[in-house]
């Protein structure tokens, strides 16, 4: 792949990742569109050098305005609320819905990315300009876990590898071997939430795909994430090395440090290559 030249694209969701990798891209010095599909962002109309709201489904209005202001190479970046599908326009329903029988997110950004190919764009990886951010792996806080939360955290990757595969979700909230809950439309937070507001110090575990497309859904956590664990008292936090994104390190660890929740990232290969070649 080669080296981003000239404006970049910024498809936008919630969450901030999208302010995150916007800012990165400033700073290496590209011009940045960014189009806003799903979210509402504070800072990202003041970081790009165009902004722009498209509401959900709104396809050729966003293929219109990359198009619009030549952009080669396109990052896809937040979350992207399932429900959205329910109530897509014509425009997408007619361009993508009606050829895709299997409307799982994978499915849905293969299409995106397909379409962007035929007007001679490049989807780029997630963290070609936010790289630093994935998580190298160890335990990242003051407590070690637990040899029952090690237990814990190695069933709950199984699982949640295997909820990712799937497209379900990526995260799993478990105590002693028991599932309480399985991330769906709903996103992390919400399935944090719900597992642990069922029984205290819980492990959650958020996986990648076994063959994760670093295009997309990469998995990301964050200050956000330990806030939610804090609410139900959650105990453990694990997540893939090299795989995943954390957002404000310094502030994340210090605050689960300060709830008494462990950070622990298992050895993972890196992004593009399946993590069952080195298991």
């Amino acid at each position: 792949m080669r080296e981003p030249d000239g404006t970049v694209g910024l498809v936008a969701g919630t969450g901030v990742l999208p302010e995150v990798i916007a800012r990165a891209v400033k700073g290496r010095g590209h011009a940045l569109v960014c189009i806003q599909v799903s979210g509402d962002s504070p800072s990202l109309p003041s970081i790009a050098d165009h902004y722009q709201r498209c509401r959900p489904g709104a396809l050729a209005e966003l293929l219109g305005a990359l198009r619009a202001h030549r952009v080669r190479q396109v990052l896809v970046a937040g979350r992207f609320p399932r429900a959205d599908l329910l109530g897509a326009g014509d425009d997408l329903r007619n361009t993508v819905l009606t050829t895709l029988r299997d409307r799982r997110d994978v499915p849905l950004l293969e299409r995106l990315a397909s379409l962007l190919a035929e007007l001679n764009m490049e989807m780029l990886d997630q963290t070609r300009f936010v790289g630093d951010l994935l998580v190298p792996p160890g335990v990242l806080t003051r407590r070690p876990p637990t040899a029952d939360e090690e237990a814990d955290l190695a069933f709950g990757r199984t699982v949640a590898r295997r909820i990712a595969d799937l497209d379900i979700g990526q995260t799993v909230v478990l105590r002693a071997g028991v599932i309480l809950a399985v991330e769906a439309a709903e996103g992390t937070d919400a399935t944090i939430r719900r597992g642990g507001a069922m029984v205290a110090d819980v492990v959650v575990v958020k996986a990648s795909r076994n063959q994760q497309d670093p295009r997309f859904d990469i998995p990301t956590v964050g200050p956000d994430t330990i806030a939610a664990m804090r609410d139900v008292c959650a105990r453990v936090l694990g997540v893939d090395a090299r795989r995943t994104v954390l957002l404000e390190r310094d502030r994340m660890i210090a605050e689960a440090d300060a709830a008494g929740i462990t950070i622990v990232a298992a050895d993972a290969p890196p992004l593009g290559l399946p993590v069952h070649a080195l298991a």
